[in-house]
């Protein structure tokens, strides 16, 4: 019986680390440098009203059809930022934000108040 405990006990050292480093890397967060570049925004199922969009890393900078985002979301998107678990697009005025959650690699999703899903998706991956 001490010798099966012990098989046990060696059989879930490797299991252990293989769930450790899994869980370490799904929280690797992505930082700005990593995000920068061109996006799309637009209404999920609906890619032929997409807004293209160009993030920059430097101190958030936000370019690109920012009408087309306005109306879209709402607000009129002035920079952006990553936060813990999503990529936020921060109104023109400093004061509004709308968090945009991970949904996988270049992809990141938001319902509007009146329930629209949009996706902001990278497009040079």
């Amino acid at each position: 019986m001490h010798r099966f405990k012990q098989m046990i006990a060696l059989a879930a050292i490797p299991l252990m680390s293989i769930t450790e480093v899994g869980m370490a890397s799904s929280l690797l967060l992505p930082n700005a440098a990593q995000l920068a570049g061109r996006w799309q925004l637009y209404p999920e199922q609906q890619q032929a009203e997409a807004c293209n969009l160009r993030l920059s890393a430097g101190e958030g900078a936000l370019t690109g059809d920012l009408d087309c985002a306005e109306r879209l979301v709402g607000l009129r998107p002035g920079s952006w930022l990553v936060t813990p678990d999503t990529l936020a697009l921060v109104g023109a005025d400093g004061s509004s934000v709308v968090h945009f959650n991970r949904e996988g690699a270049g992809r990141y999703a938001w319902t509007t108040p009146q329930g629209t899903p949009l996706v902001l998706e990278r497009l040079d991956k």
